[in-house]
């Protein structure tokens, strides 16, 4: 009798996310490498493009133990990451960060965002409902850095990007 699901973290080689989920989903787990849409400058100006949100980064779900001698045999993966008291299995901040990613499909689209003061508020997206803090704000690259947890956490920040909109009667 097999238990609940639950989440993992690999650290594999940058760009081989993809090959490491091929690698998950044979061996029957279910595998998420989790992309962002960016506004990306280009030479017909500024785009959107889908990249890595967190580069090297593979998170898996399975109900049985993980075989970790043959995960961390493959050559793509660098380390199983695992907290201070030795577990794996991803708890707190970083198990509703995976489950907010699994929301969205592992694809975080662009929020749009109302300019309130110093602050920005966000209206719509994947960032109004997420369970996070702004730390800073770029204007000039549209991206705001979200912090996930506190420093006993795995995943502590990441960067998305945001598309502000003008107040008006559409946004009261």
């Amino acid at each position: 009798m097999s238990e609940a699901k639950k989440s993992y973290c690999l650290f594999c080689k940058s760009g081989q996310e993809s090959r490491v989920m091929n690698k998950l989903r044979a061996r029957g787990y279910d595998p998420l490498a989790p992309f962002v849409i960016r506004w990306k400058p280009s030479a017909q100006g500024i785009k959107r493009s889908a990249c890595r949100l967190l580069p090297g980064y593979v998170f898996f779900e399975t109900a049985d133990i993980p075989d970790w001698s043959q995960l961390i045999s493959d050559e793509e993966v660098l380390r199983i990451l695992q907290y201070e008291d030795g577990q794996y299995a991803l708890r707190g901040s970083d198990l509703a960060f995976v489950a907010w990613l699994k929301k969205y499909d592992g694809t975080i689209e662009i929020s749009h965002v109302l300019q309130v003061g110093s602050k920005v508020e966000f209206l719509d997206g994947p960032l109004k409902d997420m369970a996070g803090h702004v730390t800073k704000v770029n204007k000039n690259r549209k991206q705001v850095q979200i912090v996930l947890g506190d420093e006993g956490t795995l995943l502590h920040s990441i960067w998305c990007s945001i598309e502000y909109v003008e107040a008006n009667a559409d946004t009261e």
